[in-house]
């Protein structure tokens, strides 16, 4: 199974203190093994989750058994609100990446809660605008951003976590930050006519990810 990562820089919706211990209280706590699909793609956003313990993946499965990973998410950290609030399917799968436990904030606990606890709503009103400005800060910033240069980010960014050989085609590259495969790959023949990178089936190997970090000033 080929792992790509686009880690989000929008912080999730986070609880801590008397708000953790409330959600904690009131939810039902459920147990997952490693592995275990927690929610899958196109479910109901009938509710959303608390991290107890352990680690989860956000990501989308392919028909082909690629998996592209979105954030991986931690004790107190939640997910699912953004698909209950807005009225949508879930749009990515959550995986159980160890041992995991979770609570299972329901519709019914969520609307309790913001009839009944002002410090619930206030939190998560901030939290969820906190995001659609980091969203908006980010959109505006690739706007003014050249191909070559999200393609070069996108590299160096997964050369520090994964190493210079890197499991990941043109397509999905130019997939993973919105240009057409033509695109990608016409940046990267001009990244591997110059020593930087070389292009095999599948695999990028980044030769000199010093060189290339310098071509964005990193």
């Amino acid at each position: 199974m080929q792992r790509t990562y686009q880690l989000t820089e929008i912080a999730p919706t986070r609880a801590q203190g008397r708000l953790a211990d409330l959600l904690l209280r009131e939810g039902v706590a459920c147990h997952f093994p490693v592995g275990a699909l927690i929610q899958q793609k196109g479910d109901d956003g009938d509710g959303f989750w608390l991290v107890k313990s352990g680690t989860v993946s956000l990501c989308r499965f392919t028909a082909d058994g690629d998996v592209t990973v979105f954030g991986v998410l931690g004790s107190g950290d939640l997910f699912g609100e953004l698909a209950y609030f807005a009225g949508v399917p879930r749009q990515v799968d959550a995986v159980a990446d160890g041992a995991a436990s979770l609570v299972r904030i329901s519709a019914p606990l969520i609307k309790r809660l913001l009839a009944n606890q002002p410090d619930f709503a206030l939190w998560l009103l901030r939290s969820l605008s906190n995001q659609l400005r980091t969203a908006l800060d980010r959109i505006e910033g690739d706007r003014q951003l050249s191909a070559e240069h999200r393609i070069v980010r996108q590299l160096v960014e997964m050369v520090r976590r994964e190493g210079a050989i890197l499991a990941i085609s043109q397509q999905q590259l130019g997939e993973l930050i919105g240009v057409s495969r033509i695109t990608s790959g016409q940046v990267l023949r001009r990244l591997a006519q110059n020593g930087l990178v070389s292009l095999e089936y599948g695999r990028i190997n980044v030769l000199d990810p010093e060189r290339l970090g310098r071509l964005i000033g990193v």
